[in-house]
């Protein structure tokens, strides 16, 4: 039977660990990769968010800066899901959701709540990053948003080298 001892998690040297992140950091800028992942991009990106964006509480205003990012194809994209193939229907699994922008913060406040109703979005602090949220699926280049403290963090503590 499962035993409850079982280690479910897989132990990563540390240096490697680091790397990965910078190369998934690194995806996320290019517009060719992030385009061929299935992104749908605007012509000006990569670009920064104001740090007037970290400060957004509700959903609707989320969703108006969206439209001025021109990212409403992107929204439009991950809106929907898709019936899972395989034995996986019957385990629990039955839909598919694709993943949509991800919203680098210097500190989650009321924006995570703004975002949570809006499908595929995720919010993320900076210390927080990993290769699972920025590469999800293992396949790197996902369209990402970082707003300006993030960047000032992400520079100034060399959280990854």
């Amino acid at each position: 039977p499962p035993k409850s001892e079982k280690i479910w998690w897989e132990k990563i040297n540390e240096k490697e660990r680091k790397k990965a992140i910078r190369s998934a950091i690194t995806a996320t800028i290019l517009q060719e990769i992030v385009a061929e992942r299935g992104h749908l991009i605007p012509r000006n990106y990569p670009f920064v968010l104001d740090a007037k964006f970290e400060s957004l509480n509700k959903t609707k205003q989320v969703l108006a800066a969206f439209e001025k990012l021109d990212l409403s194809k992107e929204l439009a994209r991950v809106e929907g899901k898709k019936v899972r193939a395989g034995k996986g229907k019957s385990r629990g699994r039955k839909y598919k959701k694709k993943r949509g922008p991800l919203i680098v913060v210097s500190k989650t406040g009321k924006l995570s709540k703004a975002v949570a109703n809006l499908p595929g979005i995720d919010v993320v602090e900076v210390k927080n990053l990993n290769t699972e949220v920025l590469a999800p699926g293992a396949k790197a280049g996902r369209l990402t948003l970082w707003t300006a403290p993030a960047i000032n963090i992400l520079e100034k503590e060399n959280l990854f080298k």
